[in-house]
């Protein structure tokens, strides 16, 4: 299958719009919501199902309130999206409605993924709207969240709902053409990458650090957002959303930005939530030992565990950390943080002393619940 056919065979899109294409000046644009609902109307039309992540309350907030400038306090925040929230819905509302489409707002925190229950109830609000036909306008809840549990930009948030609900395709729009091999503003000689087959160290440093181009979260946020979405197994196009009738072009099949393949080995649902929904409560760093016999499929023992940083329990998430501090993954673990400084470094059968002959788990990450994420 081609890139044309595989935009044409993508039945379930993600679609997420960044703040920058929604205003100007720190006006509201409306005109471009009403662009923006008739393509996605068009797209509906083709028999696709779509789900919109939308960013922009904090800025319509601030616009309908009047403020120009940013404030950093967290409940300026917090107000600003509570009231530009209900704005920006009523601006899709009106837009919608006239072609004949109902939408349906979800606001998510990470609170809301990390609980396996909760978890997959979204999953079910979300297939029964799509099978009702309704467009649901996707956004974080900030005004509840805090900085230190966030999801900390639309781009990862709109690849996790595209893992979530086994989309096809997810569709990135802000304001540049796609993934360029540097910087465009300050190398004008950089060309668009068309696709991209794996995200490896040489994507990743084209995309420079964060903000370095794309007006929000930059495009270091978007190529994570690609690297979680293509690992679940979804398609993913970065492109310019100056003009919204791009979006009936890409399900026409036309290349447009840039595409990133889906990894043939994809992680399944159960992992999805481990890697990208779950919140991690501490680190495990590894030795160099241990970091090869993850990458060979097996599981973390003590012995191959040098350091535990953080406060965790039995059950919870953490990062795996290798040798250098490059991180490796993410798993569930079997023991807390107190009780893993106790064993760390020990064989089974020093663990075994440890506990006094009571039961124990031989391993710190059973294989099934540890997820690979980099490091080699």
């Amino acid at each position: 299958m081609n890139r044309e056919e595989f935009q044409k065979n993508s039945n379930v899109i993600v679609v997420k719009v960044g703040s920058s294409l929604l205003l100007e000046k720190g006006d509201l644009r409306l005109d471009k919501i009403k662009e923006l609902a008739y393509n996605i109307a068009h797209l509906r039309e083709q028999g696709k199902k779509i789900i919109l992540v939308s960013s922009g309350a904090v800025a319509w907030g601030m616009s309908v309130m009047g403020f120009t400038k940013k404030r950093g306090d967290i409940p300026f925040k917090q107000a600003m999206s509570a009231i530009g929230q209900s704005v920006l819905m009523q601006a899709y509302r009106e837009a919608f409605s006239p072609l004949g489409i109902q939408v349906a707002q979800i606001l998510l925190a990470p609170e809301d993924t990390h609980n396996r229950v909760k978890y997959l109830n979204a999953r079910n609000t979300f297939e029964a709207l799509l099978q009702l036909g309704v467009l649901p306008v996707v956004n974080e809840n900030d005004s509840v969240a805090v900085e230190e549990i966030k999801f900390g930009d639309n781009d990862r948030l709109s690849a996790l709902v595209a893992s979530l609900i086994d989309a096809d395709l997810l569709v990135i729009l802000s304001d540049v053409e796609g993934l360029f091999t540097a910087d465009p503003r300050l190398v004008p000689q950089a060309t668009l990458v068309e696709e991209v087959r794996k995200i490896n160290g040489e994507i990743e440093e084209m995309a420079g650090e964060k903000g370095n181009y794309f007006s929000a979260g930059g495009m270091k946020s978007k190529i994570i957002a690609a690297r979680m979405a293509t690992l679940s197994g979804i398609g993913v196009i970065i492109a310019s959303g100056k003009d919204f009738s791009i979006l009936h072009e890409i399900g026409e099949g036309k290349r447009r930005g840039t595409f990133f393949w889906p990894e043939k080995k994809h992680l399944s649902g159960r992992k999805r939530w481990i890697a990208f929904a779950m919140m991690p409560r501490g680190k495990v760093l590894i030795d160099k030992g241990a970091k090869n016999a993850l990458l060979a499929q097996k599981s973390l023992l003590p012995a191959g565990v040098k350091e535990v940083e953080g406060d965790f329990d039995l059950g919870d998430c953490v990062e795996i950390l290798g040798p250098s501090r490059e991180l490796v993954g993410r798993g569930i673990t079997n023991y807390s943080s107190e009780e893993l400084k106790k064993i760390l470094g020990l064989h089974t059968e020093e663990v075994r002393e440890i506990w006094g002959g009571k039961d124990f788990d031989e391993e710190v990450i059973h294989a099934d619940n540890l997820v690979l994420l980099g490091g080699d």
